[in-house]
């Protein structure tokens, strides 16, 4: 079965090689694994961090709050400078600030600061996302669901890797030195940006600079049909659903579900190692057959697995559960396709990264609702509202148009 997906995936990515685009997808793919795993490792270390400073389970998603509401403000005013000055300076400030930011980690020495680094993180997924996306949108436009799904992917192995790495080393050594795994990754990843990305991609070059009020009537006339507000609402309910959801997984299945703590986070990798073989994949069947119904299929799916994971007890009923939630992850890359397609190359950084605000600003509230229910022992209750919300986002992707990218 490995092997069937292993070659499943490498035959979805054979087609981005040439022309040099291969080594700048490598450079972008190893960003974002940074970007995602790091952010993911900390839900993971969740439980160690909240035992050392003595917070409640509120107190904490606040700070995983802080992270994504940062992350989720920036993505606007990351597109706008990407229209204006390019994609590399943006990836490349990215890595830069990210070398700081897990460093930062280890040497908190307190929750304030810890809350802050949390914030500095932010920004480093916030400078990434959006440039990540455009670049990769320019260079594939007739792949750019394939070649979306690849380098999120990889940020899906990041999600799968660092977090394990990461308690692995926090149970020697101490939750603090689980973030400094990922230092002299971030290293090669700003030289790997600054070798193989151009000083200024040919969209800068090709078009002057544009002030706000100048693309701002265009930008409301793509961001308000039908089809942009029915997958930016999608994306919006189901990153909330997924903020919440891995905000509190593993303390989700130590606490109520009585798993072990290693058990948890091994349970926890996995399912992104799955999602990291669904991106690829779900984005190269919606570059083939349309978006709609693979959205359709793979969020629907996800609501069925949020509901069996509170009804299920055992071990061995949780850990495929678990798992396959990953796969709600191949939905991502799909949307992102359709968005950024909708969207005129001019605009495309500004406007994409505006819906990028929207949902990551308001599913960034997942982890203190989440928390806040968690408190009052009402842990279930929280994630079968989750399943509510998936099943919205469902019927917001079966209201699109047939047809779309066949």
């Amino acid at each position: 079965m490995y092997r069937r997906a292993v070659d499943a995936v490498g035959g979805t990515v054979s087609g981005l090689r040439g022309d040099g685009r291969g080594w700048v997808v490598v450079a972008v793919a190893l960003g974002w694994f940074l970007v995602v795993g790091t952010m993911l490792t900390l839900p993971a270390l969740l439980p160690r961090i909240i035992d050392e400073f003595g917070i409640s389970n509120a107190t904490a998603g606040l700070a995983v709050t802080t992270l994504w509401l940062v992350y989720g403000a920036l993505q606007f005013p990351a597109g706008l400078l990407t229209d204006r000055v390019g994609e590399r300076p943006m990836l490349l400030g990215s890595m830069t600030v990210g070398v700081v930011v897990v460093v930062t980690f280890a040497l908190a020495p307190s929750f304030v600061a810890f809350v802050v680094a949390c914030a500095v993180l932010g920004v480093v997924g916030g400078l990434f996302a959006t440039p990540r996306v455009t670049l990769l949108s320019r260079l594939y436009p007739d792949r750019s669901g394939t070649a979306l799904g690849t380098v999120m992917s990889f940020g899906n192995v990041g999600a799968s890797l660092l977090p394990v790495a990461a308690g692995l080393v926090a149970g020697a050594l101490g939750w603090r030195f689980g973030f400094g795994v990922a230092v002299p990754l971030f290293l090669v990843a700003v030289l790997a940006v600054w070798v193989t990305i151009p000083d200024r991609s040919e969209a800068v070059d090709a078009a002057p600079d544009r002030s706000l009020r100048e693309v701002a009537r265009p930008l409301a006339r793509q961001l308000t049909t039908r089809e942009v507000l029915l997958v930016t609402a999608g994306v919006t309910l189901t990153f909330f659903t997924f903020q919440g959801l891995t905000a509190f997984l593993t303390t989700y299945l130590v606490s109520i579900k009585e798993l072990s703590g290693g058990t948890a986070t091994l349970l926890f990798g996995a399912l992104f190692a799955v999602a990291a073989v669904t991106q690829p994949v779900a984005g190269r069947v919606a570059d083939d057959l349309g978006e709609r119904p693979v959205l359709v299929a793979i969020t629907g799916g996800y609501v069925v697995l949020l509901v069996a994971l509170v009804l299920s007890g055992s071990l061995l009923a949780l850990a495929p559960l678990v798992v396959l939630l990953g796969t709600q992850r191949g939905a991502t890359p799909v949307a992102t396709a359709y968005l950024t397609a909708a969207l005129p190359e001019e605009i495309r950084g500004t406007g994409y990264g505006l819906l990028r605000t929207v949902f990551t600003g308001v599913s960034s509230s997942a982890a203190v609702v989440v928390g806040l229910l968690a408190d009052r022992d009402l842990f279930d209750v929280a994630f079968l509202g989750l399943a509510g919300l998936a099943a919205v986002a469902t019927v917001c992707y079966v209201l699109l148009p047939t047809g779309t990218r066949e």
